[in-house]
């Protein structure tokens, strides 16, 4: 398979932050239901890799594609529409607010109208709809950080920072579900942790290593 028929592909990019290089000649390609494991240690990069793949950041070098052309060549609007971000621990979590609110607050900032008990359902946490993020467990506000993913049930590529954290053995079961049923509707996925990472059932479990200079 030539890389102008791959799903997504990154070749030889490279990231820099202050006028440091953070990481470059960085390759990879995700056909449809493939993930990437990005690992490396802490300040390696990880999560500026993750922001760069969501547009965030400007590639420094390298091409980075989508079915073959520049992955922001369809316009940053349609590139937004595609992918679903989930930063790192609780960020844009508000505490004063429900789990339901928070979830309708990201929610409206989509154009397609989600199901928000069908979102807090997949990672079983229906019952906490009322409950304010404040009250909520380190492992529930997780749980409802990642069940923002899928109030964009659309987006193809998924972009996750440290989604493992803090979820215990149930929580971990549902994420894990979550992803093969994303892998298997012919979704994407670039997942940045310290943790091992599943295979896919319905692809290939891609690795890429990023850290200072590399």
């Amino acid at each position: 398979m030539t890389t102008a028929k791959r799903l997504f592909s990154a070749a030889k990019i490279a990231c820099t932050r202050g006028g440091r290089v953070l990481f470059q000649n960085l390759s990879f390609h995700l056909d449809p239901g493939d993930v990437v494991h990005i690992a490396g240690p802490n300040g390696s990069g990880k999560t500026s890799l993750l922001r760069l793949l969501a547009g965030a950041l400007p590639v420094a070098a390298g091409t980075v594609k989508w079915n073959g052309h520049d992955f922001l060549e369809d316009g940053k609007d349609a590139h937004a529409a595609r992918i679903a971000l989930l930063p790192a621990g609780e960020q844009g979590l508000k505490p004063q607010e429900t789990a339901g609110e928070n979830l309708a607050f990201w929610a409206s900032l989509h154009t397609a109208v989600p199901d928000i008990d069908a979102a807090l359902s997949k990672m079983d946490i229906l019952k906490l709809k009322d409950t304010p993020v404040r009250h909520l467990s380190a492992g529930q506000k997780r749980r409802l950080s990642l069940a923002r993913v899928f109030l964009k049930p659309e987006a193809k590529l998924w972009l996750l920072d440290e989604p493992l954290n803090g979820l215990d053995i149930h929580s971990y079961d549902l994420f894990v579900a979550a992803l093969n049923a994303h892998s298997k509707a012919g979704g994407i996925a670039a997942l940045a942790s310290h943790y091992a990472v599943e295979p896919p059932k319905h692809g290939t479990l891609h690795r890429v290593e990023v850290g200072y200079g590399t």
